[in-house]
């Protein structure tokens, strides 16, 4: 979980050894849609339309979350979310993206977790250095920002959890502070919120900019 996180071997990912992976139609036949329903839900999600920035250099989240392999997506099986074009193989890993998309977006949106405790800026990272943590995928601007990811994961894993997964439309509507529930959350602007229930979640989703922390 992101608030007590605890110690576990760190997936380190290397692109130069996932050059040579197997193809995207290997991909789309050796996945399965993972099982049970998610309320996560990113704010301004949907089919591509627009030019929003390709994210992960054009990589299927999916297919790295799910089998700790690069392949590359097609422009054909896209999905615009929080400003950025995610790309996948085929409709399968497509739909299993839209089913749950907290699952397969990089934390922070892909920006460098360790430059913002480290900075107080934050800097998009790259598919170069990427470490997998708690399931979740991590991407940095250098090898330096990697190696301390690596060293402390704890320390910079759960700094794009908002209010410290406090319900922010709890604390605006009612002035109170009430824990969230992983199982309803929203990202937005590259961090994750999360609620006591399906109606604060729909409440966050109509007005995010009310509820967002600044």
């Amino acid at each position: 979980m992101a608030i007590r996180l605890r110690h576990k071997v760190v997936f380190a990912l290397g692109l130069s050894s996932a050059l040579g992976l197997s193809s995207p139609a290997w991909a789309q036949s050796g996945t399965k849609a993972p099982a049970g329903s998610s309320r996560t839900v990113v704010q301004g999600s949907g089919t591509a339309k627009n030019k929003a920035a390709v994210a992960l250099s054009g990589y299927c989240p999916v297919c790295v979350i799910e089998m700790k392999k690069w392949v590359k997506g097609n422009s054909r099986f896209a999905v615009v979310q929080d400003g950025k074009t995610y790309l996948f193989p085929g409709e399968e890993q497509k739909q299993m993206f839209l089913k749950n998309p907290g699952k397969y977006t990089p934390a922070l949106g892909g920006k460098c977790t360790v430059c913002l405790v480290e900075i107080g800026k934050t800097m998009d990272g790259s598919v170069r250095f990427a470490a997998m943590h708690e399931g979740r995928l991590f991407l940095f601007p250098g090898d330096e920002q990697k190696r301390m990811f690596l060293k402390n994961p704890v320390k910079y894993a759960s700094v794009d959890l908002a209010a410290q997964g406090k319900c922010t439309v709890c604390r605006v509507e009612m002035q109170k502070e009430v824990q969230g529930k992983p199982e309803f959350a929203a990202i937005y602007k590259g961090m994750r919120y999360w609620f006591p229930s399906e109606e604060q979640l729909k409440m966050f989703i109509s007005n995010p900019a009310k509820y967002e922390v600044k």
